[in-house]
């Protein structure tokens, strides 16, 4: 096949068609020859001629023989064109001749049939890291061949020497596929060291709950707030990196590998490491504090009595254990856990942990209780309590109560009675309030309800309006779809001879119309499941009271308000959208840690 270049393809359609009219102008005048010898009379120039020769030659047998005009081949139009445009032949594009196709031996004249003198190009790319080599191949004519023993030649002058894919190579070169580009060298990649860690030898969680023992009670003493350690004993131990090895990149050039990072041992107070600097062990029997950098062992600084005249007041760095009272108008300050046996009166405990009394309080009206974890005791009265976490208690009256978390009342009173109580999570409670009317208030308020609402009000419907929503669209579509089987069904009866063709377009337009109720349903269902799931993460901040909850008692929720007027058992208040609601409590809504 003879491809024109660029530069003649419009003149190639012009003389096509001014040769077919020439030979439809001689039919009729003149007959074909059967003989095709007799239709030229004029010898055929050689094919080794030049091609500005065979050019004259045919332009002088056509010039004797106007009436019979000669049937030229594609090539003999090129170099017509050619002549007449005053081009040189050589900037022909390189073909395959047709002689080639029909068996013939290429002349000189063939461009095609000539091999360039020229050597492929070898072009090399190197990704940045040395680690990827890639060859192109670029041919000066589809003849030329490139052998490996070539390709390895130009490698080794790239200075290519790891990593050289041979096989491969040899493959590329047999398959011939000089268009692709070959993967020829690939370098050893780099193993670095993991970074090493520390692995501790004791529960690192700081949340501490109370116990419940069989009877069901809780057990205020074992809170698994003290993590008690022996001299000798390991703390934790250092974990080394894992070995790396080096990579080497595809010149020959050795890639370091990175080492990992070795954290420190984290020694503290009454720490220290083993002789092979590897594990931490504690110097002294004590309890475990951890740090951010550092261990401490440090030893329970024990009052054997009250804290009263006697003791004066009792200010430390490490948790506390009072073995007695804690008198009125004393204070006890501790950077880990309070811990007292006995009652606590007018007193100002804070502490850095948990406080622990295993009796209770009573406050006078001006005693206080600051923790920054939970807060346990049987009763607290006319008290102040603060925690950053939980409380727990059997009984709380006439108090001051704030938990970041929640407030959970157990044991058979289990009643929360006057006073006020802001929680951040929920109130779980047997009684709340009393038959007095006395005013008691419940609070929840936090952060995260605050989000939770914002993004519940800005995104979200009532479940119950969507769903309102969502019957009349699937009502809507039913309608639609009888009305339009009735309309079908009397065109069938008015134009029975048709095949449907008029209709086409209708039901074009009740498709488009299908679609839109489809998609309207589809978009209220997954609002509907959205709000339904808001509405389930709302139920989380609640107030749960599995006994009695009497008048007086006044709930808030994010703001909105609810005033209980009647006696209302075994109930669950949560917010719904835009109000505060109850139903009956259930077996699934008591805390885990009480379920136990």
């Amino acid at each position: 096949m003879i491809v024109f270049p660029k530069s003649l393809a419009k003149f190639w359609n012009k003389k096509e068609k001014t040769d077919q009219d020439a030979v439809r102008s001689t039919e009729g005048m003149t007959e074909q020859p059967e003989d095709p010898d007799e239709a030229i009379p004029a010898s055929e120039p050689e094919q080794t001629a030049e091609p500005e020769q065979a050019a004259e030659s045919e332009q002088a047998v056509e010039s004797e023989q106007p009436s019979e005009p000669k049937e030229m081949t594609a090539l003999d139009h090129i170099r017509e064109l050619e002549q007449l445009l005053g081009m040189e032949p050589e900037k022909q594009e390189k073909q395959v001749p047709e002689q080639k196709a029909q068996g013939e031996v290429p002349t000189k004249s063939d461009p095609s049939a000539e091999e360039s003198s020229e050597p492929p190009i070898l072009d090399l790319k190197v990704s940045s890291n040395g680690m990827r080599a890639v060859l192109e191949v670029t041919l000066h004519s589809l003849n030329q061949k490139v052998t490996p023993e070539e390709i390895l030649a130009f490698l080794e002058r790239k200075k290519i020497s790891y990593g050289i894919l041979e096989e491969e190579i040899r493959e590329y070169c047999k398959q011939a596929n000089f268009m692709q580009s070959l993967v020829c060298a690939v370098g050893k990649q780099v193993l670095d060291e993991s970074d090493g860690r520390i692995e501790y030898y004791f529960e690192t969680d700081k949340v501490l709950r109370p116990i419940q023992r069989k009877d069901g009670s809780l057990d205020y003493r074992e809170l698994g707030l003290v993590k008690n350690i022996s001299k000798g004993d390991s703390l934790c131990a250092l974990i080394l990196p894992n070995p790396g090895s080096d990579g080497m990149d595809v010149f020959g050039k050795v890639v370091p590998y990175h080492k990992g990072a070795v954290p420190v041992l984290p020694i503290g107070v009454n720490t220290q490491a083993s002789e092979d600097g590897q594990t931490l062990i504690s110097m002294v029997d004590g309890t475990i504090e951890m740090l951010p950098n550092a261990i401490n062992v440090n030893e329970i600084f024990i009052v054997k009595g009250d804290v009263g005249r006697d003791s004066g007041n009792v200010s430390a760095k490490c948790s506390v254990l009072i073995q007695g009272d804690v008198k009125s108008g004393f204070s006890v300050s501790a950077g880990g856990d309070i811990t007292v046996r006995g009652i606590v009166e007018h007193a100002h405990l804070e502490a850095g942990g948990n406080i622990v009394i295993s009796q209770g309080m009573n406050g006078g009206g001006r005693g206080s209780l600051k923790a920054g974890g939970n807060i346990s005791g049987k009763f607290f009265e006319n008290a102040i309590l603060d925690a950053q976490h939980e409380i727990y208690a059997s009984i709380i009256m006439n108090s001051v109560v704030r938990a970041g978390g929640s407030l959970i009342l157990n044991k058979d009173i289990a009643t929360l009675a006057g006073g006020e109580c802001t929680v951040g999570c929920g109130v779980y409670a047997k009684n709340v309030g009393n038959p007095s009317g006395s005013v008691t208030k419940v609070r929840i308020e936090s952060r995260e309800l605050n989000a939770l609402l914002t993004e519940s009000s800005k995104k979200l419907k009532n479940p119950e309006v969507l769903l309102h929503e969502l019957d009349n669209a699937r009502r809507e579509m039913r309608e639609f779809e009888d009305q339009f089987e009735r309309l079908h069904q009397q065109f069938i009866q008015q134009h029975p001879e048709d095949d449907g063709t008029k209709f086409e377009q209708v039901n074009k337009a009740a498709e488009k119309k299908r679609i839109q109720f489809s998609k309207k349903i589809e978009e209220l269902e997954e609002q509907h499941q959205q709000s339904e799931a808001s509405l389930n993460s709302f139920l989380s901040y609640s107030i749960i009271a599995k006994g009695m909850v009497y008048p007086g008692v006044k709930m808030e929720i994010a703001g909105y308000t609810y005033n209980v007027i009647k006696e209302t058992s075994c109930a669950k208040f949560y917010l719904t959208y835009g109000k505060i609601e109850w139903r009956p409590a259930t077996p699934t809504d008591t805390p885990d840690t009480i379920k136990h």
